[in-house]
């Protein structure tokens, strides 16, 4: 098993990036890193946190991020789905219905992964440029993860993907962030996750009136949207499933790196 270090100083030495992006979600995983990272690498790089916002997510999770950036003085760049990728949640529910699990992989692909394109975009000057992005996977998390194996660096174009805490365990990461005195999420503290996409693909009966009780106003908005969609003649819900969509989460980590609590849990939200 090789160290957090040893996998940042592999990384950086192979692919030379041209800027380093930690993707903050606003879960206890995401603040790990995020802490971890600036603490060791933004004297000689440059860093930065990266939250995409699907534009469905808990209000308090995104002011969370903001703020958690502010404190630590750590620079944020947030890239909008719809405002910035012109990627609009409720339009595309509107026309193909609430996703369910088979059709996870549609909704990262124009809610997340749109997010990413656009911050290279903003990023590289020059077509050869490489970009970071470190995120807060780690193995012991599940089976999906865990199945990850050694692929801890994975480079998809001019995006390179590091899980630098990969080998950490649950108690690692718990003792770091209690020996740091970082600031958690409330909404991760009372949940037990995040909340900052709920694009539905793997809600769970019962986690509406779950998220009610952090962000009731996005549940209203949801079930409007439900009844916007049975009268469109889909006759299910953001916790239903289409039919014969299937229910087996994704398995592909390299091709969706910022949604593997998704399939982890069952759930469309960033775990504690």
């Amino acid at each position: 098993m090789r160290s957090a270090h040893h996998i940042m100083e592999e990384a950086l030495n192979e692919h030379e990036p041209v800027a380093i992006f930690a993707g903050f979600s606003g879960g206890t995983d995401s603040l790990a890193v995020t802490h971890w990272l600036f603490e060791n690498y933004a004297k000689d790089y440059p860093v930065r946190a990266f939250h995409a916002n699907t534009g469905i997510g808990v209000t308090a999770t995104r002011n969370y991020v903001r703020k958690a950036c502010e404190h630590y003085g750590w620079p944020l760049t947030e890239i909008h789905a719809k405002d910035d990728c012109g990627q609009d949640y409720d339009e595309l529910v509107r026309q193909w219905g609430f996703p369910g699990p088979a059709h996870h992989r549609k909704m990262y692909a124009r809610l997340k992964e749109r997010c990413v394109e656009e911050l290279l975009r903003r990023t590289k000057t020059r077509r050869m440029d490489r970009v970071m992005l470190v995120t807060g996977i780690r193995h012991d998390e599940s089976r999906i993860r865990a199945g990850y194996g050694d692929r801890v660096i994975n480079r998809k174009g001019a995006q390179v993907w590091v899980n630098p805490l990969y080998w950490w365990t649950g108690t690692d990461k718990h003792n770091y962030i209690v020996r740091k005195q970082l600031w958690r999420n409330p909404v991760s503290d009372l949940l037990g996750m995040s909340g900052e996409c709920l694009c539905g693909a793997y809600a769970h009966e019962g986690e509406k009136e779950m998220i009610r009780l952090v962000d009731p106003e996005t549940v209203d908005r949801i079930e409007r949207l439900e009844a916007e969609c049975r009268q469109l003649g889909f006759d299910w819900g953001w916790e239903g499933r289409p039919p014969r969509g299937g229910s087996k989460p994704a398995e592909n980590l390299d091709d969706e790196p910022m949604c593997v609590d998704c399939a982890k849990a069952g759930r469309s939200n960033d775990h504690a």
